[in-house]
């Protein structure tokens, strides 16, 4: 699944979405890094600058905007020049490939260095080479704004680790509660390094690359249409017969405090077949509706999951997954491609195709929280 990023750029203009709120965080952590920079010229770098909304609505207003200059690399040639229009003459937009230092030579050593949008996007062997390699690139008393989702497993704990090996001090980080996104800001007090080029500091896998396996469960989204009827309904027998299975004590009990039980996966996986099915006729007539949030956490208390029948649950579970197998058989190669806002990992246009596939790894990925797989 290769993600649009033009299309992912459209959530920054949905007021109250996260990727909106990330970036009022990070455009305040711009402006706090600019007011405690010393009077004179402040040399920026951003890598994989999209259309560098960040820096622009920091630097909108601010007194401190006339002292800016510096390099933003894109490898995008629209988002590029998008982002020229947005920053202005004062900063130089490279069309090129961010994760070599060469292309930061002539910012090099930076006042402030943006790492924005880079982190969930990259191998986490490449987010610990791309730290080590910042003393290179910032100036003494630079700061350094990041950003990286907490989704589990949650490696925010480790690159501020590494960030602290470096000679960084960490001035702030942002991770709010609703939300899975986490924000750094960092300033350099350690030694700086002689710049070198033509050194690599990562390679832009993508999120969807990165996704595209789960480290949990081992599905790959490399899924063709025409297996994911089979997968939904064999794995909803699978699953159903599992649940029957297990006793009536352990099938209510919660193995771990935040766990589910056996029961709570059930039904949540029942729900998520109902939701999805939902989605999907929404998706035939609506043109891009934004799909509301499944609210799947308070549903196990408000529809007191753990007191519902195991064998009842079962025969919903079989009746939810025939039903949208059903609807998905009735689709046309247009109705497959039909789109939607899907809120997760983060709000973006998902085809209804990617959203059967997501659905069948929902159902996998919870046989191996109940103990079963095929």
């Amino acid at each position: 699944m290769v993600r649009d990023w033009h299309e992912w750029h459209r959530a920054y203009d949905r007021p109250g979405s996260p990727l909106a709120q990330r970036l009022e965080i990070v455009q305040q952590c711009i402006r706090d890094a600019l007011d405690a920079t010393p009077p004179g010229p402040i040399a920026v770098m951003s890598m994989c600058a999209g259309e560098a909304r960040d820096l622009a609505g920091a630097l909108e207003g601010h007194a401190r905007a006339r002292d800016v200059h510096g390099i933003l690399v894109e490898l995008d040639p629209e988002l590029a020049r998008r982002a020229e229009e947005n920053v202005g003459p004062a900063v130089d937009v490279i069309v090129g490939d961010a994760g070599m230092s060469t292309a930061y030579e002539d910012a090099a050593p930076a006042d402030l260095v943006l790492v924005c949008g880079v982190f969930g996007n990259i191998t986490d062997a490449d987010m610990e080479r791309t730290v080590r390699q910042l003393p290179m690139l910032c100036a003494p008393g630079a700061h350094v704004v990041w950003t990286r989702h907490r989704r589990p497993p949650d490696v925010t704990p480790a690159v501020r680790a590494w960030l602290a090996e470096q000679g960084f001090e960490e001035v702030a980080f942002v991770a709010p509660d609703d939300s899975a996104f986490g924000i750094g800001m960092h300033r350099f007090a350690g030694s700086p390094l002689p710049f070198r080029p033509h050194v690599r500091m990562f390679d832009f896998v993508g999120y969807g690359m990165l996704g595209e396996v789960c480290r949990t469960c081992g599905f790959s989204y490399d899924v063709t249409r025409a297996e994911i009827l089979p997968w939904l309904r064999s794995d909803a027998r699978a699953f159903a017969d599992r649940l029957r299975e297990i006793d009536a004590v352990d099938v209510r009990r919660r193995p771990a405090p935040g766990v589910w039980s056996p029961l709570e996966y059930a039904c949540h996986v029942r729900d998520v077949l109902q939701v999805q099915r939902d989605r999907i006729v929404q998706a035939q007539h609506e043109d891009e509706p934004h799909f509301a949030p499944m609210r799947r956490d308070e549903r196990v208390v408000e529809n007191r999951y753990n007191e519902q029948e195991p064998d009842v649950v079962a025969t919903e579970l079989l009746t939810a997954a025939d039903a949208l197998a059903g609807t998905l058989e009735t689709l046309d190669d247009a109705g497959w491609s039909r789109r939607g806002v899907y809120n997760y990992p983060e709000p973006e246009l998902r085809t209804v195709e990617w959203i059967a596939i997501h659905t069948v790894h929902e159902l996998l990925h919870h046989r191996v929280d109940i103990g079963t797989l095929a």
